[in-house]
């Protein structure tokens, strides 16, 4: 080490030597050459680089200037680069010898992991955390809130992947359920919503593993019990360790190994106040803020400390919170109520998020991209907010992000602060988010929906709504919650058939139906029909169809009366000809199935690729008993797939082709099966459920390593689409293979 630097100050030259001279004019830089950033990845509290930082300056190896910070607040910070003089310097210091050597045998770490700084005191609880999960199976860390739980957790993963093991890491929020963990892990591949049928397909697909769910309590009892039981499946199939970091309270953990994380020895909390202050001065304040690693964060030189004893609590709203000026203090309550992190330049006051950052308030998911309050500091000071002051910041948020929203996420946010303000207007909100986040944002709009239950003097319709989503996510045990209290007769007859056909209770979910024909408006009642037609048309895994469904196809449509209105008259005879198309090739009628294609296409506001798509499942028919002309008739449908209006037709046209091609070519239906569409969000139509459960057929065909999961998923999409018959012909299968 050279004689001009003290070890802060080399620390400080090399951590700044990562980043190149490029950045030095840049209008956006990275947050880690900001004090903040500088500040966690070498792990002590802002004001101990003051000193070294100075003192850099002076000697003119650094220089600092305002820039913009990526991802950070709108307000330009301050930001620190090395000057030429002190590039030089870093050249002849030689290897960091701190730094532990890469292994060519190292995992790798997978999903949302935040960066892990200078650990201080903590090596003995990693090493029990390490010894743990290698030892069990599933290891829970427990503490306070700010106590350190994710330091220790992410330095123990370190030490698995330095140890050859794939590490993957989550961070739980308040809408988080298994499949969006999943997903921020940086699982890719397609995910089963059949609680079992996912448990096994992790527990064979990431066996050798390890799963790190942070935040654990965060997770909502909406998805919770659903957590649990998947982790516990996938323990009981000895599939991948699992390590679980979470405050004290969660009985439904409560028999697993755990590793409580207490606050850190003296001597080692003095080392997060760096060198700056005299010793003594340093003991004295570790000691006062009783070695809590987030209050040392929070301490601000020549700032109050707190009386003897007090809490880690009370020193934050007595001393921190109350040191803050108003703008900065109001600015900081909008960020309090939020429910997940956001994008920084939408906060409520963008100007806030530097001095927030300067503060430690904030923690940043990763890669910068968002960004949220300290649990800590949020949850003293929701506790201390009275119901008042959180209405009108509610009811001030809902104006901000209507004015913002452009994302699923920023939706989930504004219906959020909509159920809290007790906004007008509740059910239309609500209808109107379940439009625009059912398929995408399941997770969220579910839990948001039992809040939004609460709050309501007359729910029935948010049931309605709860219910839908329930059954969207193959939920049965939540809608059966909700159905009991959905007052209208149709829409509860709806969800009744719904939950019948998910739970395979065929002669009820057919009662339900004939009920349906008996009340509603006549609209309601052709919309019935024809989905109750679709649904038996398609209730089946072959291509066969008997007389029986016939005969109920037939019934079906014979209550549909087409309407006097002109427009949702065409409509209504566009489905009705598409079910009688549907019908005529089941029945292998090609002369009647051409006749109705005929028809169709005499109507304008139909497009060309519709009718070629009818056509080439009409190909694809002829096609099995012909196999000889397979390359004209795999070109034909082709074209038809191209022409195909969106991503739904596409992909269901495209795997009718597949599964043509599965007797007669598995190489080609293998080809043509990779290009279809991964089930990766919750079907929002008993369509795409449909769809959904015929890729996971075919999956089940062409991954024979897979067979089991795929037909555990393919039988729970059949029910969702109401095709109970086509799961029973498929139990049957997987009965065979056990």
């Amino acid at each position: 080490m050279s004689e001009k630097l003290s070890m802060p100050q080399e620390r400080l030259l090399r951590w700044l030597g990562n980043y190149s001279s490029s950045l030095e004019k840049a209008w956006d830089v990275t947050r880690e050459i900001s004090l903040p950033g500088i500040s966690e990845s070498l792990g002590v509290v802002r004001s101990a680089l003051n000193v070294p930082l100075t003192k850099l300056e002076k000697q003119d190896l650094v220089f600092k200037r305002m820039a913009h910070v990526i991802g950070g607040g709108s307000r330009r910070r301050n930001v620190y680069h090395l000057t030429e003089k002190g590039r030089n310097l870093l050249s002849t210091l030689g290897e960091d010898t701190s730094k532990p050597r890469k292994s060519s045998s190292e995992g790798r770490m997978f999903g949302d992991a935040p960066s892990l700084g200078t650990v201080y005191g903590r090596t003995s609880l990693v090493e029990t955390v390490f010894d743990e999960i290698n030892q069990q199976h599933c290891v829970f860390i427990s503490g306070l809130p700010g106590i350190g739980k994710t330091t220790v957790g992410l330095a123990a993963a370190e030490k698995m992947v330095s140890n050859g093991s794939n590490v993957r890491w989550s961070t739980a929020n308040e809408f988080s359920d298994f499949e969006t963990l999943c997903r921020s892990m940086s699982i890719s591949s397609e995910l089963p919503s059949n609680a079992d049928a996912l448990a096994e397909h992790l527990a064979q697909q990431y066996k050798d593993e390890v799963l790190v769910f942070d935040d654990v309590h965060m997770i909502s009892s909406r998805h919770l019990g659903t957590f649990v039981s998947i982790c516990r499946h996938m323990e009981g199939l000895n599939g991948p360790k699992m390590l679980f970091i979470g405050r004290e309270t969660l009985p439904e953990f409560g028999a697993m190994n755990r590793v409580s994380i207490p606050p850190l020895e003296t001597g080692d909390a003095v080392k997060l106040l760096g060198t700056a202050l005299p010793r003594d001065e340093s003991l004295h304040i570790a000691e006062r803020l009783g070695g809590h690693p987030l209050a040392l964060q929070l301490y601000q030189k020549d700032s109050a400390l707190p009386e003897e004893n007090a809490d880690i609590q009370t020193y934050v709203e007595d001393v921190v919170l109350s040191s803050l000026d108003s703008t900065t203090r109001s600015g900081m309550d909008h960020l309090v109520l939020l429910p997940q992190p956001v994008e920084a330049e939408k906060a409520h006051d963008g100007e806030i998020v530097g001095t927030l950052d300067d503060y430690a308030f904030l923690r940043w998911t990763a890669n910068m991209e968002k960004m949220e309050i300290q649990h800590l500091v949020r949850n003293v000071r929701r506790t201390s907010m009275s119901s008042d002051e959180k209405q009108e910041l509610h009811r001030m948020a809902v104006e901000h992000w209507e004015a913002c929203a452009e994302t699923p996420d920023d939706y989930v946010v504004l219906l959020f602060h909509r159920i809290c303000a007790q906004s007008e207007h509740l059910d239309t909100h609500c209808t109107t988010a379940y439009d625009r986040l059912s398929s995408s944002r399941s997770n969220a709009l579910s839990v948001l929906l039992e809040q939004a239950i609460e709050t309501s003097e007359t729910p029935s319709h948010l049931h309605y709504l709860a219910a839908k989503v329930a059954l969207e996510r193959c939920e049965p045990k939540h809608a059966h919650l909700h159905v009991l209290h959905i007052d209208d007769e149709s829409s509860n007859n709806e969800i009744s058939i719904g939950l019948a056909y998910l739970e395979g209770r065929l002669q009820d979910a057919e009662r339900s139906i004939e009920d349906g024909f008996k009340i509603g408006t006549q609209h309601q009642k052709n919309q019935l029909a024809l989905s109750a037609a679709s649904r038996r048309l398609d209730d089946r895994v072959s291509s066969l169809l008997d007389k029986e469904a016939i005969n109920d196809i037939k019934h079906y449509l014979s209550h549909i009366v087409l309407p006097d209105d002109a427009e949702v008259r065409a409509v209504t005879l566009v489905a009705l000809t598409m079910v009688q198309h549907a019908l005529a090739l089941a029945e292998h009628d090609f002369k009647k199935a051409e006749t109705l294609r005929s028809n169709l296409s005499s109507i304008s506001s139909l497009t060309n690729g519709i009718i070629m798509g009818l056509e080439a499942k009409s190909t694809l028919l002829k096609m099995k008993e012909n196999p000889t002309q397979l390359p004209s008739f795999v070109e034909s449908t082709l074209r038809a797939i191209d022409a195909q209006s969106n991503t739904t037709h596409r992909d269901a046209l495209r795997l009718s082709l597949v599964e043509a091609l599965l007797e007669i070519d598995s190489d080609l239906a293998q080809e043509h099966f990779m290009k279809v569409t991964k089930p990766n969000s919750s079907p929002g139509s008993m369509m795409l459920h449909r769809l959904h459960a015929r890729w996971w057929v075919c999956k089940s065909h062409l991954v024979p390593s897979l067979k089991r999961v795929a037909l555990k998923e393919a039988i729970t999409q059949h029910r969702a689409a109401g095709c109970p018959r086509a799961a029973k012909e498929l139990e049957a299968t997987l009965h065979s293979l056990l």
